[in-house]
């Protein structure tokens, strides 16, 4: 065998893995820019977000890591079974976030800002059943503050939460 043969089928070899492998990587992929996900709008005092919602293991494990940006006034909403102690870190998590903890009767009962790839515990100080992220600085912003008053949508509060 000549080596122009090799070579040509080498890379043909290299190709056909790749177009094989390459749907695979998409598929793994976690790092879709929020507005290609299903958002449902929050309400706190007269300020309207859209946010995410992680109701399940899988969703509250991943949250907002990987992301480049948050589109304006968006977020996630983390949802637990039933109130408890929630902590939470910035690990793999790009952008700079401010995290509302919530209890069941929908009161903000904290509210802390976040570093980027920080792997220190942000944990609410009281039993919680929510927890809210949005981009650091958005609750200032918007006059949030512990003691506002949250409004969840039927849609959310319809979830099944696991």
């Amino acid at each position: 065998m000549d080596s122009s043969f090799r070579i040509g089928r080498s890379t043909y070899v290299h190709v056909i893995i790749l177009f094989v492998l390459f749907p695979t990587f998409l598929g793994c992929s976690n790092h879709s820019p929020i507005s290609n996900k299903k958002t449902y709008e929050v309400k706190i005092n007269e300020k309207t977000s859209h946010a995410e919602v992680a109701f399940t293991q899988k969703g509250r494990t991943i949250g907002l890591m990987f992301r480049d940006k948050l589109d304006n006034d968006h977020g996630m909403l983390f949802i637990y079974p039933q109130e408890k102690s929630l902590s939470f870190w910035m690990k793999n998590t790009k952008i700079p976030l401010s995290i509302a903890f919530i209890n069941s009767e929908e009161i903000i009962t904290q509210i802390d800002s976040m570093t980027p790839y920080s792997l220190r515990s942000h944990t609410s100080k009281e039993n919680v059943k929510y927890a809210l992220e949005m981009e650091q600085g958005w609750f200032k912003k918007n006059g949030i503050r512990v003691g506002s008053k949250v409004g969840l949508s039927p849609e959310i509060m319809s979830l099944k939460i696991e």
